[in-house]
This record gives C-alpha cells, structure tokens and sequence, in this order.
C-alpha cells in the first residue's frame, strides 16, 4: 500500500531542496503558496507568529507522515531543540486555489542571532520559488 500523502507549508530552511534532501526528502515538484495571518520571524530559527494583515511565503508540499517524522523528529533536532507543533491553515498557491494544508509553529518564541548560512538557505529558496522582491529583502533582513 502506497504512503498516504498529505499538504504541508513549508516556510523557513525546509524551503530550501537542498535541506530537504539533506533530510532524506526525495526531490519532487513544490508549489510556490503563501499564507495569510501570520508573519515570518528568524530568531534563529525560522517560525510563524500571528499578525492580523501579515502574509508568509512558502510552497506547498506533498509529504508523508514518515518524511514529516524524518524533518521534525530527527533533522529538527540536529538543527535545534526548540519544538514545532502541526497547525491547520488555508494556503493560497501561486494560481489562487485556496487549499488546506498543515503547517508546523514553534509553540515558544525563541532568541538568537539568525546564521547567515541558514538565511541562505531561506534567500536562495524564496529568489528560486520567485517570491515577491520586498518578501526576499525581508528574509535577507534577518542576516543583518
């Protein structure tokens, strides 16, 4: 029986192909999508906080529930201890469908000074997917 996939937003290092590979994801197509309601904060690590008019960019996955065990039980924690938690939202792709997706938020706000390689990571993934200019220099904010 085939793995059961489900819709996942994507938003910070996971973004990025090569960080996905790198954590066992196989390479596939990914829909550029963004969210709205929620604004991005790099502190170190990428997460979500919620803000009324916010917009976040990300793409649109289909993942299994073994692949979102691989990303957010083990690659997760090479990278930090802080947790993510699934959350429910509505996602807009690029041609406007409004579907529903799960999209995983650190429970705590964390601190820290971004590294400039995982903003990288973010900036190279965000120019690549196409993301708005102002959305690129916001993610490139985070390094300075």
């Amino acid at each position: 029986m085939r793995a059961r996939r489900i819709q996942v937003f994507f938003y910070g290092s996971f973004m990025s192909l090569p960080m996905l590979e790198k954590a066992g994801i196989a390479k596939r197509a990914f829909a550029p999508a963004m969210i709205s309601g929620f604004e991005l904060v790099v502190a170190p690590y990428a997460n979500l906080v919620e803000s009324g008019d916010g917009v976040v960019y990300g793409i649109l996955a289909n993942v299994t529930h073994k692949e979102l065990e691989q990303l957010y039980g083990t690659h997760r924690k090479k990278l930090t201890d802080i947790d993510y938690f699934p959350e429910a939202v509505l996602v807009q792709t690029r041609g406007g469908k409004i579907v529903a997706a799960t999209v995983y938020i650190a429970a705590a706000e964390s601190t820290g000074t971004p590294d400039k390689t995982y903003i990288n990571l973010m900036k190279k993934a965000a120019s690549d997917y196409g993301f708005p200019q102002w959305y690129q220099d916001r993610i490139a904010a985070f390094a300075e």
